[in-house]
């Protein structure tokens, strides 16, 4: 976990939450991003914080992407998801 902490330290946010909050376009991004880049760090703006703190957003983000929180500090949070290892193709393995 103290890697993931340096690795979100040195990202910019990649996905904003915005006045809307946290809708499923939203969440489709964010797995999107994560099943390219294993981690996202998401900055939340002051006007999305009217009905949930930065934490309540994380923790809600983090169970609907099946992903852990690795940080949060203010506004900003990142979750981390490991990559999905494929399978070798049925026909290569002959």
């Amino acid at each position: 976990m103290k890697e993931l902490k340096r690795r979100s330290a040195e990202k910019d946010p990649t996905v904003w939450i915005g006045k809307g909050g946290v809708t499923d376009a939203l969440l489709g991004q964010i797995k999107r991003q994560l099943d390219a880049n294993e981690m996202v760090k998401v900055k939340a703006h002051k006007t999305s914080l009217k009905n949930a703190g930065v934490a309540e957003d994380a923790e809600r983000i983090a169970r609907e992407t099946t992903s852990e929180i690795v940080d949060v500090r203010g506004r900003t949070f990142t979750i981390y998801r490991q990559k999905k290892t494929q399978k070798a193709h049925p026909k290569l393995t002959r």
